[in-house]
C-alpha cells in the first residue's frame, strides 16, 4: 500500500509528464535495385512519427501516399496536403521532406503515385504500429481518511484518485463496514463521486468524503471505503475510515445562562 500514496507535488509532477515519441526516416530512391522506399518495411511505436524525404543523393520525382482506407490518411511531399502549413502532396522531384505521425497500432501501407500503387505494388512500403494499448496504475491521497465532528454534525474531507499509468483508469467507489469483500451501506459514510475515469497524465478525481453524526452517539466509528478500477495490480483499493464523535458542549449550546 505504500506505493499508492504520493504528495500533492507528485501528483503534479506526474501530471506534468508525457512519453517521448521517437522519429524515423524513410528515403524515397531511385536505387540501385530500382525506385524503392529505404526501408520498405518499417516497425514503430504508437505516437512515434515517420519523416518521408526525396533522396539528396539521386533526386527522384516521387511523392508518398498511404494505401486507400488506412489510418492516418495522407499523401505528401513538400509537406502533406491539408496539414495546414500549405502542405503539397503532389510527386516532385525537389529535396522534399514530410512528416506524419501515427497515432494508433496498426498496419499502414503507402505508395508512390508515379512508380506505384495502394496493395504494395511497385514502390511501395509498410509502417506496423505496435503499443498503445497500456495499463493504468492507480494512486490513492490520503490512504486512510479520519474525521471528528460532534454528536448532530459532520465533516468533510477529500479523496483524491489519480493514474501514473499510460492507459485511462476507470474507478468505482462503494462501502464496506469491515472487509471490502462484503460492501454493505455505511449510513454515516457517504461519497459525493461513485465513479470515474482519470485519464494518462490527466488531472485526478477529486471525491467529496462526507462523515456524518447526525443520528449517532459520542464514540469511534470505522468502515472502508473501497476503491475497485481497472489497475490488475491494483485492482481493489481499501481505503480505512475512521470517525470519532464527540458530545456536544452543552454550556455554549444555547448561550450564557443570566
Amino acid at each position: 500500500m505504500r506505493r499508492l500514496h504520493f504528495t500533492a507535488a507528485s501528483i503534479l509532477a506526474f501530471a506534468s509528464f508525457s512519453a517521448v515519441a521517437a522519429d524515423h526516416v524513410v528515403v524515397a530512391r531511385n536505387g540501385p535495385g530500382g525506385r524503392n522506399f529505404d526501408p520498405a518495411t518499417l516497425t514503430i511505436n504508437v505516437n512515434d512519427t515517420v519523416t518521408f524525404k526525396n533522396d539528396v543523393a539521386d533526386l527522384g520525382f516521387h511523392n508518398v501516399k498511404s494505401d486507400t482506407g488506412v489510418s492516418p490518411a495522407f499523401r505528401c511531399a513538400a509537406g502533406c496536403d491539408g496539414d495546414g502549413a500549405g502542405g503539397n502532396g503532389a510527386a516532385s522531384a525537389a529535396a522534399w521532406s514530410a512528416t506524419v505521425t501515427f497515432a494508433t497500432a496498426g498496419t499502414v501501407g503507402y505508395f508512390c503515385e508515379i512508380h506505384g500503387n495502394s496493395g504494395g505494388v511497385g514502390m511501395a512500403g509498410v509502417i506496423t504500429i505496435v503499443g498503445g494499448a497500456g495499463s493504468p496504475s492507480v494512486i490513492v491521497d490520503p490512504t486512510a481518511i479520519s474525521g471528528t465532528a460532534a454528536v448532530g454534525n459532520s465533516t468533510t474531507s477529500n479523496l483524491d484518485i489519480a493514474n501514473a499509468g499510460d492507459a485511462t483508469l476507470d474507478w468505482t467507489l462503494d462501502m464496506a463496514a469491515t472487509d471490502c469483500s462484503t460492501p454493505a451501506t455505511v449510513p454515516w459514510l457517504g461519497v459525493a463521486l461513485a465513479s470515474g475515469s482519470v485519464p494518462a497524465a490527466g488531472s485526478p478525481s477529486i471525491v467529496g468524503v462526507t462523515l456524518d453524526a447526525a443520528s449517532l452517539t459520542e464514540g469511534v466509528y470505522d468502515a472502508n471505503l473501497c476503491l475497485h478500477s481497472n489497475d490488475s495490480a491494483h485492482s481493489l483499493v481499501a481505503i480505512p475510515v475512521e470517525f470519532t464523535v464527540t458530545t456536544p458542549d452543552l454550556i455554549f449550546e444555547d448561550g450564557f445562562e443570566s
